[in-house]
């Protein structure tokens, strides 16, 4: 059986991606959202880009992605960084 490409799916993708980012900002407070972009992210934590890209994907630090872009909350990172460290030692 062959499936059609409905243009709507994508759409709503599209839309649940950027609930999820609202989502986001929702819990967290405005003096703790510092949006940047991966570059930054690289230069503040003095890694590579696969080693963002795998971090991200393993869930090590939090990623917002709207489309194809991918930015970061500082402090969000920080944080998570700050638990794994925690509980590794």
């Amino acid at each position: 059986m062959q499936t059609t490409y409905n243009p709507f799916d994508e759409i709503l993708t599209e839309l649940l991606e950027i609930k999820q980012t609202i989502a986001v900002f929702r819990t967290v407070p405005t003096s703790q959202i510092e949006i940047i972009d991966r570059p930054e992210l690289l230069k503040r934590l003095a890694i590579t880009e696969p080693t963002a890209i795998t971090w991200g994907r393993r869930g090590k630090i939090p990623e917002i992605r709207i489309g194809s872009a991918v930015r970061y909350n500082w402090f969000e990172v920080v944080k998570a960084l700050e638990k794994k460290v925690v509980c590794a030692g």
